[in-house]
């Protein structure tokens, strides 16, 4: 055996977890590194202050040493992906409103509450779908994370918990960059995804996902109402207003748009009846701002967030007072050189490690 195998060896063996960085104070961090070792199947994260985020790989090539080691081990940790999970189900009746579009649409009108029962029933009984019962398709099934590194931190923080509840915000096509895949495959969460752009929707679907997921946009306000959404694969967004017309000929996008509902996410959490959510991942282009103003934190419990920071300027700022505000504080900045991720995690104050608060 390589030198070098040896302390690796030897961690798993003793089943340690050695956390050398006082999270408060740590603003950046490296990816997941991941290593399918062919003896003892464990799974390194690994952990930096001062090192901007690397993107995830199996490839040991790709492994850096890096301070700060913690290792998931058989005693509990490790990722058990064909462990039996049967997502949960509700009934919906798509005959208690016939015409639900035309109903819809005058409840819109009407600038209704996100609390409108009727907008709630229709929500619902017509637009969430149901969790798949088939085996999953994704397109690279023997990844364990599929996050730029913010999944393996949040499944620390929350104590590798099973059975959660997650909400994905910009699901893209259920697989690519995902945030919640992890924790619906490892840890058994049920959740729900959210994806505006029809076609990104439709290769969702194709995967299989173990969740509810809805065709729509998350409302950068606190009433439903439809918007033009701007098709664009991982850079879609709502155009609503001039800052999103602004956005589009900034960053040079020809406009593909397709007009599609906009729900506030404590619709959609009334929908399911639900008013906890364990992880909320949202990523929507500049919109991130508008969205947390809409949510009523003191009905709805959300004890962490990945937030995309890059497109709202001064580093987030706004952003970060805002949260603080409403009993939130940032435990990490999760950053990479090219741009493919630039996010704040925050964690509700009195959530601690472990907590189920």
């Amino acid at each position: 055996m390589k030198s070098y195998y040896k302390p690796m060896l030897l961690a798993c063996i003793l089943g340690a977890v050695v956390l050398t960085y006082t999270m408060s104070k740590y603003q950046e961090v490296l990816t997941e590194l991941q290593t399918q070792k062919a003896k003892f199947d464990a799974i390194e994260y690994k952990i930096s202050p001062g090192i901007i985020a690397q993107s995830a790989s199996l490839d040991a090539k790709q492994r850096i040493s890096v301070g700060g080691t913690y290792t998931f081990e058989e005693n509990r940790k490790v990722p058990e992906m064909h462990k039996e999970f049967k997502p949960e189900s509700f009934y919906q009746d798509k005959a208690a409103i016939p015409d639900y579009k035309i109903k819809l649409q005058t409840l819109i009108d009407q600038k209704v509450p996100a609390d409108n029962p009727d907008l709630v029933n229709i929500i619902r009984n017509h637009y969430i779908e149901q969790p798949s019962q088939e085996p999953y398709k994704l397109l690279n099934p023997e990844r364990v994370d599929y996050s730029q590194g913010q999944t393996p931190f949040i499944d620390s923080r929350l104590n590798y918990m099973e059975g959660g509840f997650y909400v994905e915000c910009g699901a893209l096509n259920g697989e690519k960059g995902s945030n919640s895949l992890f924790f619906e495959r490892v840890r058994k969460w049920n959740g729900l995804l959210i994806e505006g752009d029809p076609t990104n929707y439709a290769e969702l679907k194709k995967i299989n996902r173990k969740a509810f997921s809805i065709n729509a946009c998350i409302s950068p306000r606190a009433t439903p109402f439809k918007a033009k959404f701007h098709k664009a694969f991982n850079m879609g967004r709502a155009i609503h207003d001039a800052q999103s017309e602004n956005w589009v000929k900034r960053n040079h996008k020809n406009k593909d748009l397709v007009e599609m509902e906009c729900f506030p996410l404590y619709s959609l959490m009334l929908a399911l009846n639900r008013t906890t959510i364990d992880f909320f991942s949202l990523d929507v282009e500049g919109d991130e701002v508008n969205v947390l103003k809409t949510i009523p934190f003191d009905k709805l419990n959300i004890k962490m967030m990945t937030v995309e920071y890059a497109h709202g300027g001064a580093g987030g700022a706004d952003m970060q007072r805002f949260l603080q505000s409403k009993g939130y504080e940032v435990v990490l900045k999760v950053s990479k050189d090219n741009w493919g991720v630039n996010d704040l995690i925050f964690r509700k104050k009195g959530v601690a490690d472990g907590s189920t608060i």
